[in-house]
């Protein structure tokens, strides 16, 4: 099966983790974030190109009461070097990894139930705020005009999964302190990987930075390879 395309999977993140708004302006995809982090906050590229003018992109966001901050994709070298000749740093790399579903329901994690829930139980949001998922996070997830579940279990874990084109994509998995190395976050994705079945999608994919090494041991244990990656940039003087 032919993995997902960086492009099929960036697509997949913006409908299944959205903006408040998207802006198309001359060759910028800009992202009103409305508090809700880097990821629905940054600015890129509609499409690679050579000659990168990143002043468009810097009133944009500036109109929008927005600091500065790119996306940095595979396909984004000439950005890339812009970027770093006008001072801005590079912080979070992030990865996406991603498996086809039939390969995560072969290892089957029922040790902890896991429910699906339109809406948060205060278990979950209280869940999501240790694990420093704000309010502002949360609105993300209503947004989300995609097909969507939350998936929680009991007072333990917790995560949000959203399907678009054929790939489902997961978000926000926190585990309790309590509760973290006893199989919780395998059994969560082991339950959205039969939500996205259920869902028609043939790939399940999940982002996170690098240095969390935690989350990408516990990905690639469950057979899931990087597919995508991409880093932010940020003005170091401001």
């Amino acid at each position: 099966m032919q993995k997902p395309t960086s492009q099929e999977l960036f697509s997949a993140v913006d409908a299944t983790w959205s903006a408040k708004q998207f802006i198309s302006h001359d060759g910028w995809m800009l992202r009103e974030g409305a508090g809700g982090g880097k990821r629905v906050s940054a600015a890129t590229l509609e499409a690679p190109i050579d000659d990168v003018d990143i002043i468009v992109a810097e009133q944009q966001m500036t109109a929008l009461g927005q600091k500065s901050l790119f996306m940095v994709r595979d396909s984004d070298a000439a950005l890339d070097n812009v970027l770093e000749q006008a001072d801005y740093g590079i912080v979070d790399p992030v990865v996406v990894l991603a498996s086809p579903v039939s390969d995560l329901l072969k290892q089957k994690y029922t040790s902890h139930s896991v429910n699906l829930a339109e809406s948060p139980s205060n278990d979950a949001k209280t869940i999501w705020n240790d694990g420093g998922i704000s309010p502002d996070r949360l609105s993300i997830m209503e947004r989300v005009t995609a097909p969507k579940t939350i998936l929680e279990s009991s007072d333990m874990g917790v995560a949000f999964v959203a399907a678009h084109k054929g790939i489902a994509m997961v978000h926000a998995v926190e585990v309790s302190k309590d509760h973290r190395r006893k199989g919780v976050a395998n059994a969560l994705m082991y339950k959205a990987a039969l939500w996205a079945k259920d869902h028609n999608c043939n790939w399940l994919a999940v982002l996170t930075v690098r240095e969390n090494v935690p989350a990408c041991t516990l990905y690639q244990t469950l057979g899931m390879t990087e597919a995508a990656a991409y880093h932010y940039r940020f003005k170091r003087s401001v």
